[in-house]
């Protein structure tokens, strides 16, 4: 690229713009495209599938450029950032009429779109969070250091569309589980990463490479930027990218101090600089920092999410099919959001359990309130991200219209709970309130409603990003500002005095076709078609020349075009002022309309939980600080509806009691496709829809608060990460042991399947003895398995229980009746459900041969079946045949001759005297055992 190419003012400026912002691809608005040029062109054109041009088309020093229209601006900065790149958007600062020409027009970038700071939110899905993460991460320990510090980790996220802005602090002892000596990220840290799903991770420049290793290995695809240390330790004072205003911050950041202050405000800081650094508007009014701990929640790891499929399917990871679908009845995108934070967010205390479950109480038992508050609720948009919408400079009247008819709801949901109160108290209410409901009602906003209704026309129009137009006039009503009115008043009469020059001139001239008419850059112009030039009068001036007419104008007609485009372009100046005083004023009133936002999000929470708690006669599940688990006739919330849905019969409800004095591990054998899986799952959902504060499918429930679910399900690999399906479930199993506590809740559907029968029974084994033995670790556990076996641990260990699904048996059909029963099963009916699954009649018959020969002890082909018979004290013969009795046997035996014996062949004589043989061997193998020996 020669010197040349760059040297024109154009490209000076768009130069020192992109010097500012090297790593952004910038978005240089001139007119109605917003252009980019020379490396941005090259990199943004084939991510937006646009063409790659140049206005030097053949020249060695062309310059390449792309563009996109303004009014589709949003959607191919969204296209962008979704691939993890930075925009800034600048902005053309100036009318380009008003500088006639004389100077180019001055351009800032007004913000920086990043993965996660978000333009425009309208293209959102309303139950979707953008997150922005920041860690503060303590500095590698010295190697002097004898006895190291606790490590103190720090994490901050915000989601800029709609203000949520939290923040917590991990301390992490040396020597205590999770203190990796060799991770950057210590697991707990990397968990709460998993479950918050980020889209941009701010990190310490020092620690950059090591975290976006870790990070991507957790999360996968993640944009990972380096801070400066001075980010985390304090405020910045001013802005300094151009085009922001510059300014000190407010008097303090809600909820943060400048100064001091633990690992949790450090990362938020470092937010609060990088939000100031690339979109400073939203800083005017920031968000109020809030704070959580991760020991007041239940832990869910992202195998948990998955496995119980709370917000993903685990066939096509949609949102059909999952526990969220099920709950979430709300009436607009708050209370979508809000409930999912529920439920990724269990609570651990029994009192705020209660008091969530009081709210969702007052709203079952009250069947005309809760149709009168949804009701309500459904005309409230999301207030959250129209705030965050209408505070940014490319906001436009439309945006603060949506608002205003948010705002208009708000009275409606209090007169739905205040109606309640009245006929609560027998319409007696001096001060009509809400206290007499565990529910706290919006605060209106009267005062901004006003001056929005006052100022706004009833459907304000959608403006271009930066438009400064003429022609975007009239959304300001009329008669709420007296010199606005008169301005369009003199632009009407101008108007009419045109119209009614037109006529004269038509007179004078004797052109009947005549007419006058406007554009945008030439102004008005008396259009005459060229037939008639003849008849054009002495004083008519040429103003332009066009195919088929002439365009001409009058002293007279300048004017009074003077007088109608002047009112007009200060009439549309004005407008501006007023819409950006709007703008102001509902930045100021921000706190006010969050924290309406937020009640409306838990009020429709509560009316959706209540909903579907009436609907499918859910019952108040009891939640306190006791260690048992009991759960009478339960159902899985997601089944139960599917089966409903189809017309099929009714879910089988089942018990569940769990203790760590006993019973604390229910072993489940027994077949297939019984159900066991269903129910492993239904108990968790069961536990985390209680600790949410929800009603639960179930006759009765008791639950003793837990402190995290884990659990161990399916088969599945990490071909990428090089870990066989087996290595997967080991590192799960693994995670399990090293941090289960007491308290804790453990699903495990099949342990060892992935290795050899003898390998697999011994870790299944193990394992199982590991969560009974030892201490501290006694979890209450749901351990599903086919190694039958195992069914032997209940005689050594007193806390173990067996139980099975039972089954019956018609004509070689199996039968699942799906009900839990006590003890132990021997029989996994695999060949009958790959019989029913469309195995070839040849293989299933085949597989019926070879089990015969399994259970007669011998290999197919009549090989003898290896069998160790070494034992240890109280441990079980790991052997594929267990040991058999004499009267066993005998009774083996008879029944495999049973099986070959042809009776078309055989006389009624010889029937008998094979009976009488039968009879007689039994006996004598009943007799050596000790046994009562019976035919």
């Amino acid at each position: 690229m020669t010197v040349a190419a760059l040297a024109t003012p154009m490209m000076q400026q768009f130069l020192k713009v992109k010097a500012l912002h090297p790593d952004a691809i910038v978005f240089y608005r001139m007119g109605d495209f917003y252009e980019m040029f020379l490396g941005d062109a090259e990199r943004a054109a084939p991510l937006l599938d646009i063409a790659l041009t140049t206005r030097d088309k053949g020249k060695p020093d062309a310059v390449p450029m792309c563009g996109v229209p303004v009014h589709a601006a949003d959607a191919h900065i969204k296209r962008l950032t979704e691939l993890g790149h930075r925009v800034a958007i600048c902005e053309q600062v100036e009318d380009p009429r008003e500088l006639a020409g004389r100077r180019l027009v001055r351009r800032e970038v007004v913000e920086v779109v990043t993965p996660g700071l978000v333009g425009d939110p309208e293209g959102l899905d309303g139950r979707t969070v953008v997150a922005l993460v920041a860690l503060c991460l303590p500095a590698p320990p010295a190697a002097s250091e004898s006895r190291p510090a606790p490590r103190r980790f720090g994490l901050a996220v915000l989601d800029a569309s709609t203000g949520d802005f939290r923040a917590t602090e991990l301390v992490i002892e040396e020597g205590s589980a999770g203190s990796e000596a060799v991770a950057v990220l210590p697991d707990a840290l990397v968990q709460e990463l998993s479950r918050i799903a980020p889209r941009e991770v701010l990190v310490p420049a020092w620690a950059l490479e090591a975290c976006r290793t870790e990070l991507e290995q957790a999360l996968g695809p993640v944009v990972v930027r380096p801070m400066p240390a001075v980010a985390f330790e304090s405020l910045r004072t001013h802005t300094s990218s151009p085009g922001s205003r510059p300014g000190s911050w407010p008097g303090s950041w809600p909820g943060m101090e400048l100064v001091g202050g633990d690992s949790g405000t450090r990362a938020a800081r470092a937010v609060a600089n990088y939000l100031a650094e690339n979109q400073p508007f939203a800083v005017e009014q920031p968000p109020t920092l809030s704070r959580y701990a991760l020991a007041d929640t239940v832990v869910l790891d992202a195998s948990t999410r998955r496995h119980l499929e709370l917000f993903e399917s685990s066939e096509d990871r949609s949102r059909a099919g999952t526990l969220l679908a099920e709950l979430d009845l709300t009436a607009c995108a708050l209370g979508a959001r809000r409930l999912a934070r529920w439920l990724a967010y269990p609570l651990r205390s029994p009192r705020q359990i209660a008091a969530r479950q009081d709210a969702v109480e007052a709203l079952v038992e009250r069947d005309r309130l809760r149709g009168r508050l949804r009701e309500a609720l459904a005309g409230i948009r999301d207030l959250e991200r129209l705030l965050a919408k209408s505070i940014r400079p490319g906001a436009v009247p439309r945006d603060l219209g949506a608002l205003r008819a948010s705002l208009r709801a708000l009275p409606r949901i209090v007169a739905a709970l205040r109606e309640d109160d009245l006929a609560a108290n027998g319409g007696w209410l001096e001060a009509p309130s809400v206290n007499a409901l565990p529910l706290e009602a919006p605060e209106p906003l009267p005062e901004l409603l006003e001056l929005l209704e006052q100022a706004l026309i009833d459907e304000p129009p959608t403006i271009a990003r930066g438009s400064r137009g003429a022609q975007e006039t009239g959304y300001i009503r009329e008669g709420y500002r007296s010199d606005l009115d008169a301005l369009r008043e003199s632009a009407s009469k101008g108007r009419e005095w045109i119209a009614g020059l037109e006529a004269e001139e038509r007179q004078r001239s004797g052109i009947s076709s005549l007419k006058i008419r406007f554009h945008p850059v030439h102004g008005y112009a008396l259009e005459v078609a060229k037939s008639q030039l003849a008849k054009v009068p002495a004083d008519y001036e040429r103003k332009q020349t066009l195919a088929n007419v002439e365009r001409f104008s009058t002293e007279g007609l300048r004017e009074v075009e003077a007088r109608v485009m002047g009112a007009n372009e200060r009439a549309a100046k004005l407008e501006r002022e007023i819409f950006e005083s709007l703008r102001v004023r509902v930045g100021q009133s921000s706190p006010e309309i969050r924290a309406a936002a937020d009640r409306v999000a838990t009020l429709d929470s509560f009316a959706s939980l209540a909903e579907v708690a009436r609907r499918k006669r859910w019952i108040r599940p009891v939640v306190d600080e006791s260690e048992g688990l009991e759960i009478k006739a339960g159902r899985h919330p997601v089944i139960e509806s599917v089966l409903g849905r189809r017309g099929a019969d009714g879910f089988v409800p089942n018990d569940a009691r769990l203790d760590p004095a006993g019973p604390q591990i229910l072993l489940l054998t027994g077949p297939n496709m019984s159900g066991k899986s269903t129910y492993l799952r239904q108990v968790a959902l069961i536990v985390l829809l209680a600790q949410m504060g929800s009603f639960v499918p179930a006759e009765s429930a008791r639950i003793g608060v837990v402190d995290r679910v884990f659990t161990r399900v399916g088969a599945s690999d990490r071909l990428a990460k090089g870990e066989s399906t087996f290595m997967v479930e080991m590192r799960e199993t693994a995670e399990i042991l090293s941090q289960v506590t007491r308290r804790s809740l453990v699903i495990l559907d099949e342990i060892g399947r992935g290795t050899s029968t003898f390998d697999g029974l011994s870790i299944a084994w193990a394992v199982a003895e590991y969560l009974h033995d030892t201490r501290g670790a006694e979890a209450r556990t749901l351990f599903a398995t086919h190694y039958h076996e195992l069914v032997a641990l209940e005689e050594s260990r007193p806390r173990i229980a067996n139980a099975h699904f039972e089954v019956r048996e018609w004509n070689d059909e199996v039968i699942f009746l799906r009900r839990l029963v006590p003890g132990g099963a021997s029989r996994s009916y695999g060949i009958q459900v790959a019989r029913l699954a469309g195995l070839p009649p040849r293989v299933i018959e085949r597989a019926r041969m070879i089990l015969q020969d399994l259970e007669a002890g011998a290999l197919p082909g009549g090989a003898v079946k290896p069998s160790p018979t070494k034992t240890r004290d109280g441990q079980l013969v790991l052997a594929l045949e267990p040991k058999r009795s004499p009267r066993a046997a005998a009774e083996a035996k008879t029944l495999d001759a049973l099986r070959h014996l042809d009776s078309n062949v055989m006389t009624p004589l010889d029937a008998l005297t094979w009976l009488a043989r039968a009879r007689e061997d039994l006996a004598l193998a009943s007799g050596d055992d000790g046994e009562e020996g019976s035919a």
